[in-house]
């Protein structure tokens, strides 16, 4: 993990410096701040070494063991094998978010408004459309014919804004299908 983190050089996770002093674990020289392989990444405040973690995951999506025999096998409690199983998968499912290619071919957008409500004070709602001071908050949808869907919360429904979530949502060149709303 150290040869892959660090080749370019040694990086203080705070500020970026380069004057960094190793002991075991990092000092930046320029912020004072102490550090290790770890910081700055999904397995930071793990009790449970990499290697297991790595082991828990192969055993629980390659194998298809039931997490209470991973624990088992690993000799760790069956709570702690869990959480490190649950965050792996969080992780692993904020990457694949993060990844996902922009929407093509034929995409429809369409937008709906969600009753956010104060809470003890009611809706304050009224005629006309939504938005972040009226607590209906509209939210896009973006879905492609392909299966793929993304839903995006606005703070309105102008041209410009709708305009702006679909170039960063939909391919150039893409056919957008949508009802007759003029934004």
């Amino acid at each position: 993990m150290r040869e892959i983190r660090w080749s370019g050089g040694v990086r203080c996770v705070y500020c970026g410096s380069l004057s960094v002093i190793c002991w075991g674990w990092y000092r930046c020289k320029a912020c004072l701040r102490t550090f290790n392989d770890k910081s700055g990444t999904d397995f930071e405040y793990s009790r449970i070494p990499l290697n297991e973690r790595l082991f828990i995951m192969y055993l629980s999506r390659s194998l298809i063991v039931p997490l209470l025999r991973a624990s088992i096998d690993v000799g760790r409690g069956y709570g702690s094998v869990y959480r490190s199983f649950r965050r792996i998968m969080y992780s692993m499912g904020r990457y694949v978010r993060c990844s996902r290619r922009m929407l093509s071919g034929a995409v429809e957008v369409d937008e709906v408004y969600v009753n956010a409500g104060l809470k003890g004070r009611g809706l304050r709602a009224g005629r006309g459309r939504g938005g972040w001071d009226k607590d209906v908050i509209p939210v896009f949808t973006i879905i492609g014919r392909n299966g793929h869907e993304v839903y995006i919360p606005s703070r309105d429904v102008r041209g410009e804004t709708v305009a702006r979530i679909a170039s960063r949502h939909v391919e150039a060149g893409s056919k957008i299908y949508t009802d007759n709303f003029p934004s």
